[in-house]
């Protein structure tokens, strides 16, 4: 059976569970865990990466086994509509991203430090509030996880995301390579706060 990684960030500290998927219709599946369901809710929205599958999904929590050991998802049926309604914008997020495992993935969301070599890419950068396009001069592949640190505005808030590497685009005349990644977990203030930069920069192109 495939593995599978469930991310929720909706509470103050973000739930990261992992198991097996068992049960897998169009619109919906069945996730059977080992244990650390607890925390999740009926209604959660949560980022769903699946073994062996390119992208994440956006789904819903529609039930949760007395045990926590069963968990049901459905499709979050809004999931296109969001990425309409953030546009890609340029603008300077000052970042810094490393590969890592899922592991490490987890241990960076939940707040404990992670050692290696972390890139810094040049700031001015294409974004959204689902993810960015960055250049990179470090080897990564489609599919593969980062862990980020970004910097939104005034720069007094240094918040810690994780993202999923979508498209990989080559090296052209003097651009470099660069990368488009979607944010797999991200805090709901730099959400916010990524938001309240895309209306500002729509703002001062009227």
């Amino acid at each position: 059976m495939p593995s599978v990684r469930i991310l929720s960030a909706q509470g103050e500290r973000p739930i990261m569970v992992s198991g097996e998927l068992v049960n897998h219709a169009e619109n919906h599946m069945t996730v059977h865990c080992g244990g650390g369901s607890e925390g999740l809710t009926v209604g959660s929205k949560v980022v769903v990466d699946i073994d062996n599958e390119s992208g994440s999904r956006r789904c819903v929590v529609n039930s949760v086994s007395g045990s926590g050991t069963d968990i049901v998802l459905s499709n979050e049926a809004t999931h296109q509509a969001d990425k309409r309604d953030y546009p890609r914008l340029f603008a300077g997020l000052p970042i810094r991203f490393r590969a890592v495992t899922d592991d490490e993935a987890s241990a960076w969301a939940e707040g404990e430090p992670i050692g290696g070599h972390w890139a810094e890419p040049d700031p001015y950068m294409n974004f959204s509030v689902g993810g960015l396009r960055f250049d990179s001069e470090d080897a990564l592949e489609e599919g593969s996880l980062i862990a980020i640190e970004l910097t939104i505005g005034d720069g007094s808030t240094l918040w810690r995301a994780t993202a999923r590497v979508v498209r990989i685009f080559a090296a052209s005349g003097d651009r470099p390579s660069s990368a488009a990644v979607s944010f797999d977990y991200l805090p709901p203030g730099a959400r916010e706060a990524l938001s309240d930069l895309t209306l500002q920069i729509q703002e001062t192109l009227l």
